[in-house]
């Protein structure tokens, strides 16, 4: 039955064909016990006419579904290769993130932990009258420039519109803590507040010219599966540290494009993975997103 159902367009034209063809039986001029040959010879000829013209017309459009079939599926091969070839890349640069002697996804964990710390320490000195959106901004920008000598001037003029006294006064204390590098009395793996924008500066640049090349193309596709792929190969953390990339001043273009939202690029985080309590809420951030814990 499938078998037929993928051949019904012909066999519907060849069965009007052949209805077609056997018109000739109906005319008064073929019943009785002879055949007027004039008449015969008439109507052989108009239906000679019509129906080669009725299947000239039909091959040509045949024709035409064809190539334009072809067309498509050419679009879609090159349309796969590339995003192939893109989410190879996208791997790739992600393997490539090294911290110390540890690279790839498990990097993220530790990114995660950092940006903690400084959300933390931005939290107690901005209070509760900043929005939250402006903390995150603040200390993603914290955990992404850092607060070495020469990113400092860039990570100052971000935090231009937030009060330079308070910024300062992190400047100061998040160098010190870097000094220092202990938690809780223990040193920590790896130092934290020196900034990662060489590590994280072209793989969100990538990140988003994938999720972009998909969102652009005009051909006939479920753009959300092709996502969905590129979103199965971002662990939790990384997810996690996507929608604070996108939640700050550095990662607006996210948020202009609605890509987050359309594609759900961060529905498999946990729930409760930042704490509501003392940190926030990702759902009163993206309410627009049904995360997997939802469903």
């Amino acid at each position: 039955m499938n078998k037929i159902s993928n051949y019904k367009t012909e066999i519907c034209i060849s069965l009007i064909g052949i209805i077609i063809i056997h018109l000739f039986f109906i005319p008064q001029a073929f019943r009785g016990e002879f055949i007027d040959a004039e008449k015969a010879s008439k109507f052989g000829s108009f239906i000679g006419g019509y129906v080669g013209t009725l299947f000239a017309l039909i091959s040509v459009i045949l024709l035409y579904n064809t190539l334009k079939d072809q067309k498509q599926t050419s679009e879609l091969e090159k349309f796969e290769n590339r995003f192939f070839l893109l989410l190879s890349l996208h791997k790739n640069n992600t393997e490539e993130i090294i911290l110390e002697k540890e690279n790839g996804k498990k990097i993220f964990v530790h990114f995660i932990r950092e940006f903690r710390s400084v959300f933390k320490k931005v939290s107690q000195e901005f209070d509760n009258s900043t929005p939250i959106k402006d903390k995150i901004n603040i200390s993603y920008l914290f955990f992404f420039y850092g607060t070495g000598h020469n990113s400092r001037r860039i990570l100052k003029s971000e935090l231009s519109n937030y009060d330079n006294i308070k910024i300062d006064k992190i400047i100061k204390e998040l160098s010190k803590d870097r000094k220092q590098n202990k938690e809780n009395g223990k040193k920590r793996k790896f130092k934290y507040y020196g900034g990662h924008q060489s590590r994280l500066g072209h793989y969100y640049r990538h990140l988003f010219q994938t999720v972009n090349y998909v969102h652009n193309r005009e051909i006939n596709i479920d753009k959300k599966e092709y996502i969905k792929i590129l979103r199965a190969q971002l662990s939790n953390h990384e997810q996690a540290i996507f929608a604070l990339n996108s939640l700050s001043s550095i990662g607006k273009e996210w948020n202009e494009l609605s890509l987050i939202n359309e594609y759900e690029m961060i529905k498999n985080i946990p729930n409760k993975f930042f704490n509501p309590n003392n940190e926030f809420d990702l759902k009163v951030l993206f309410p627009e997103i049904t995360f997997e814990f939802e469903e």
